[in-house]
């Protein structure tokens, strides 16, 4: 029997019971879908969150505490940022900031705040999007202007019909009361559900200078972190060591910070994400091979119901190896025809899925090509045993069979 012919005559099987053979597709259907959206959904949001981790910036690498056991010579504070400027040659710039929570009013509206205390240098590191005006410089923070920059949404919002530039709010945080003078606007960013939360269910990010958030936090000097950024990637870690030499000998402690680079965060995270993906798709897997044994048992309740059409083919001459290549073809249809609907599936339900939360879909073709051939293989693997038995049976006994 040539293959066409087997072909034609497994699919006009299948159509014989469409609903049975539909319900019996629905496994690997959803075992393709699992593993195509979840690989999509897992490559959007690691590209998403490298992405952020670049804006939080590039080439950068960060001096956190490693001990709580400290004195108050051992805290950072802002004169340490010029030890850190002077520690290496690679060091490009130099940042700090701190945040605080308070309450901003604006006319006859007040609303939640988030007050990110930055020093001059946090643009030349952090990625921000200037729509007007300008953002902190070094003149506010050495001067603890009353300087406000928001974000485009905000202006939107509470300023309408108006530029936005020069207008005051009134923050309330530290047992104070500040009037601050907008100077400039940036460009408000997307997150995972900034499509889905309305703007005023969280606190409006604003930007003053350190030394004036420090001044209305009771003066508190320190520092939680410093940022540093070198010129080229393969500096980070040397420049690093150097920071932290230099802190140590001006502080006269040792063992007290350590250095994080935007490669370690990175790496960190990509593993975070890559053995949640890999869970998630061992989860699909399982599905698939669930699919697979429900096509094991299809097949043969198949075998069962057509005894006497297999008797009547072998009396006729049909081969045990004819016999077999129409199981299993009826095996690979079911699972090569679930195998291209789980795909469509699967990219149509990434796509979705990463437009609600706000992540362009990247789809993997080659993961789509594996899934199809994995799929098929599936299809031969489990489609071999009831093919074989159907072709053991015996004849004369199949003609028998009522």
């Amino acid at each position: 029997m040539s293959f066409i012919e087997c072909f034609k005559q497994a699919f006009n099987c299948l159509k014989t019971n469409k609903l049975r053979s539909f319900l019996t597709m629905l496994g690997i259907i959803m075992g393709v879908f699992s593993v195509i959206a979840i690989v999509a959904i897992g490559n959007a949001t690691k590209a998403y969150v490298f992405g952020e981790l670049e804006k939080l910036g590039a080439n950068s690498l960060t001096i956190m505490y490693q001990t709580n056991n400290m004195t108050r010579n051992d805290y950072l504070t802002l004169d340490d940022l010029e030890t850190v400027k002077n520690s290496s040659p690679d060091i490009k710039n130099v940042m700090t900031e701190i945040t605080r929570s308070g309450t901003i009013r604006i006319g006859e509206h007040t609303r939640s705040a988030s007050i990110n205390g930055v020093s001059s240098q946090y643009k030349s590191i952090r990625s921000v999007d200037l729509v007007k005006g300008r953002f902190i410089n070094s003149f506010d923070e050495s001067a603890k202007s009353k300087v406000v920059v928001v974000d485009d949404m905000f202006i939107e919002k509470y300023f309408k019909n108006k530029e936005g530039l020069g207008e005051t709010i009134t923050l309330s945080a530290g047992n104070k009361r500040t009037k601050l003078k907008i100077v400039g606007i940036v460009s408000s960013e997307s997150n995972f559900m900034g499509d889905v939360i309305d703007y005023n269910m969280f606190p409006a990010d604003i930007y003053l200078p350190i030394s004036t958030v420090q001044s209305i936090f009771y003066n508190y000097p320190y520092l939680n972190n410093i940022t540093a950024s070198v010129y080229e990637e393969n500096q980070l870690k040397s420049a690093g060591k150097s920071i932290i030499s230099a802190l140590e000998r001006k502080k006269k402690n040792k063992d007290i910070y350590i250095s994080i680079s935007s490669a370690d965060q990175q790496k960190a995270f990509g593993q975070i994400l890559g053995v949640v993906s890999m869970v998630l798709l061992v989860i699909a897997v399982i599905t698939l091979i669930v699919g697979g044994i429900g096509i094991v048992n299809i097949l043969l309740v198949s075998v069962t119901e057509r005894i006497r059409e297999i008797g009547i083919r072998k009396a006729l001459g049909a081969q045990k190896s004819d016999i077999i290549m129409q199981f299993v073809t009826e095996s690979i249809i079911m699972t090569g025809i679930s195998g291209i609907i789980g795909i469509i599936m699967g990219i149509l339900a990434g796509s979705i899925i990463s437009k609600v939360i706000g992540i362009p879909p990247i789809v993997d073709f080659k993961v789509s090509i594996l899934a199809l051939a994995g799929s098929v293989l599936l299809g031969l693997l489990f489609g071999v045993y009831p093919a074989k038995k159907a072709a053991d049976l015996d004849p004369i006994e199949s003609l028998r069979y009522e």
